[in-house]
């Protein structure tokens, strides 16, 4: 038999996943993340005016159900200034937790957006969006 988790608790389970201080990041390996990842088996990008960017629990909004929703109420926007530095290409995105590294997930962009090589003005827009669910 399987394990079933009640809707109400999967979003108690996102809440504490997205309790702790997280930041976004922008990766550019060619790599397809995968379960048994690390935050160094992603290169996270550097130049043309890049910034990590905090994601706050306040800006989450939860929707119980069929799956559980988490969905991020803010676009989060990186507006590049030039090129980045090598490998000037970039593949998607990971999120770590600020107190200790720990990658928490990752997500390439689409096959059609990859590689996306940035130069003066080129944006990347995000709505982080989680989905939790039992089976």
């Amino acid at each position: 038999m399987s394990l079933i988790v009640t809707n109400v608790q999967e979003v108690e389970v996102l809440t504490n996943f997205l309790t702790p201080a997280l930041t976004m990041r922008l990766y550019g390996n060619d790599r397809t993340p995968a379960g048994t990842d690390v935050a160094a088996n992603y290169t996270e990008i550097a130049g043309g005016g890049y910034a990590t960017t905090p994601l706050i629990l306040a800006n989450w909004v939860l929707t119980g159900g069929g799956p559980t929703i988490a969905l991020y109420n803010a676009v989060k926007s990186w507006v590049f200034t030039g090129a980045i530095n090598a490998p000037s290409t970039i593949y998607g995105y990971f999120v770590t937790r600020d107190s200790d590294g720990l990658l928490m997930y990752a997500e390439r962009f689409p096959s059609g957006s990859v590689p996306f090589t940035p130069i003066a003005g080129s944006v990347i827009r995000v709505t982080p969006r989680i989905t939790c669910e039992s089976a």
